[in-house]
């Protein structure tokens, strides 16, 4: 069995890719960043195609915004550059694994060969987002249109793509049933859940904090629900509480951030390092994800395994890693007052999750169902 991965960024595909090259499946790693900045690149066969990812990222870092190309046309620009380029170069393999939006020429170019084609899902439908994040956008009186990368172009692209797909790999049975409601085959879709990096995410002898400390780690925008747990806080006028926030602030969230009048006292950290989140989530007492709409969110087991319990939305996908009021809990969604009562049912808990997650469990799971899918075609 040889399995090969396609991605313009490292995202969860990466680290499913060492473990299947440690299983001995891994065909090649296509990607679209530079191999000097992909960790253990010489053990894996790599092919990289970085030259548009180096060229957005470059414009992003040092140009102004006046001076540069709309941030999403560099990114679909970015994404469909590199699928061409591996539509070319794709070799023979038993399935390759690509992403939406960078995936048409990938598929055409799979089945000329006879090759597996699996659309791999970081996210849920792209539609499902726009419908969820359309009202949130009003209230925060944005229009959708002037920040979605979206158009009917994206779609009906889109939607050639997952004609190509013989199957689609998502992970949670959030992004799988939006699948359903979309029309696609419960039978081709696979749920395989990410893991976490057992040698930066760890539990250790790291003192309980003092102080009831809540964490929130991602990047700072409506569609992650801080208002959420802004509101939550406001309600519970906790002035003894600590409110740690990983992660750079959209502009479309600085508002919600500056109307903020709550007793608990925010700190914002900005983009840190892996290890430095990890530190992070061992001197915490819980983790919070209020998201709108999350497809996954690797930061649960990321802090699962730190054992930290994490306290997600009904919306977040990696719920179906949360057992509830055990290793954290489900809150309705957009509800602070549900989430207020999660908050003071975890202030009076001491007990830490024993939960580990990582990431030969999904590679193992991926590989299970590709050999059973090529037994049966």
């Amino acid at each position: 069995m040889k399995i090969a991965i396609s991605a313009t960024n490292p995202c969860h595909l990466y680290p499913l890719a060492r473990e299947l090259a440690k299983l001995q499946c891994l065909d090649c790693y296509y990607s679209g960043y530079p191999r000097w900045k992909l960790q253990d690149a010489e053990r894996l066969h790599i092919r990289t195609h970085s030259l548009r990812t180096n060229i957005v990222y470059g414009l992003l870092k040092f140009f102004p915004k006046s001076l540069r190309p709309d941030t999403r046309d560099m990114f679909l620009w970015q994404d469909r550059g590199f699928d061409e380029w591996v539509g070319r170069h794709l070799g023979k393999c038993d399935f390759i694994h690509a992403m939406p939006g960078q995936s048409l020429h990938i598929f055409r170019k799979a089945k000329a060969l006879g090759i597996g084609t699996v659309m791999n899902h970081a996210t849920g439908p792209v539609r499902e987002w726009v419908r969820i994040m359309e009202p949130e956008y009003c209230r925060a009186g944005l229009k959708l249109e002037e920040v979605c990368p979206y158009d009917r172009n994206y779609f009906e692209r889109e939607d050639r793509e997952y004609t190509l797909a013989d199957f689609h790999c998502v992970a949670s049975t959030i992004v799988r049933d939006q699948l359903i409601n979309l029309g696609i085959d419960h039978n081709k879709l696979w749920v395989v859940p990410y893991g976490a990096d057992r040698t930066l995410f760890f539990q250790d002898e790291t003192p309980a904090p003092t102080r009831f400390t809540i964490v929130f780690a991602g990047q700072i925008g409506l569609r992650k629900g801080l208002k959420t747990l802004l509101d939550s806080l406001e309600l519970s006028q906790q002035k003894d509480w600590q409110v740690e926030l990983f992660g750079t602030i959209l502009d479309e969230s600085k508002k919600d951030m500056s109307d903020y009048h709550g007793k608990p006292e925010l700190k914002f950290h900005g983009a840190v390092s892996q290890s430095a989140l990890a530190h992070a989530f061992r001197g915490a007492s819980v983790l919070v994800l209020p998201s709108l709409e999350e497809g996954f969110g690797l930061v649960v087991p990321q802090a699962l395994n730190s054992g930290l319990p994490c306290i997600v939305s009904e919306r977040v996908g990696a719920k179906d890693l949360i057992r509830h009021h055990e290793n954290g809990s489900i809150f309705k969604t957009q509800n602070p007052e549900s989430l207020l009562n999660e908050l003071l049912w975890w202030e009076a808990r001491k007990e830490r999750p024993v939960d580990q997650y990582e990431w030969w469990e999904p590679a193992e799971k991926l590989l299970t169902l590709s050999k059973t899918a090529l037994s049966l075609s």
